[in-house]
């Protein structure tokens, strides 16, 4: 025969309920979920500023990809005329013509470098800015990845004691009679922490802390579940 429901078994159910919220708080506040937290903020921060040094010099990034397209088609033309220049057959003409043409193609290619060099320069402040800001965003990145793993770890482990909890909290409920199943879903949805405790000392309401005076006593002890009329937990 089962034993008759009490409602200090409640507070057995309460515990097992603190011990699930501490073992939650330790996952979303550990050490190592702070540590990430702060990664994952000096990351975006880090990567908004490279944006933003990156845009106030986005003409320069224009002008750099302006003289490399030309460099790569110069430098293309020049391989196609090293190939035709060693031909043998070629007459005395076009052996000279090819080779005005590569040597103006190569006067070419050293001016876009020459460019290309008092571009850098004029920006260099401000690449070395944004040089320093991603060594230090791809520092960030390999600490990000370090902890992460890191932090699914415990993770992992504080599941699995949240499992085992879990698994004792729904087998408690669910010894429990209906209406007192339905009181405990109805008290969680309404966001009560605390939904069942003693009666503290000086008649306090061991759930919420309140000062009771004996005419609420008498009538919380006179109510099936003993319900405080100031949070709603059941006050054993």
């Amino acid at each position: 025969m089962n034993e008759p429901f009490l409602l200090s078994n409640l507070i057995e159910l309460q515990e097992i309920d603190n011990k699930i919220y501490k073992i939650e708080n330790e996952k979303k506040n550990s050490e190592s979920v702070v540590r990430l937290m702060s990664l994952e903020s000096d990351f975006k921060e880090l990567t908004e500023k490279i944006t933003i040094q990156k845009n106030e010099i986005q003409n320069y990034y224009k002008e750099k990809d302006t003289i490399s397209s030309s460099r790569t088609s110069i430098s293309q033309k020049i391989v196609d005329i090293k190939t035709k220049l060693e031909d043998k057959s070629l007459d005395s003409n076009d052996l000279l013509n090819y080779t005005k043409q590569k040597e103006s193609n190569e006067s070419q290619l050293s001016q876009l470098d020459t460019k290309l060099n008092i571009l850098n320069r004029n920006n260099q402040d401000e690449l070395d800015e944004i040089k320093k800001l991603t060594e230090s965003l791809d520092d960030v990145k390999s600490d990000l990845i370090d902890i992460s793993k890191l932090v699914k770890n415990e993770w992992q482990m504080i599941d699995e004691k949240l499992s085992v909890f879990e698994s004792e909290k729904k087998e408690l409920i669910s010894s429990f009679p209906q209406k007192v199943q339905e009181l405990y879903d109805d008290l969680k949805s309404r966001g009560v922490d605390v939904i069942a405790a003693y009666r503290l000392e000086n008649n306090q309401c061991g759930c919420c802390g309140v000062d009771l005076t004996s005419s609420e006593l008498d009538s919380i002890f006179d109510t099936e579940f003993q319900q405080c009329p100031y949070c709603g937990g059941i006050l054993v």
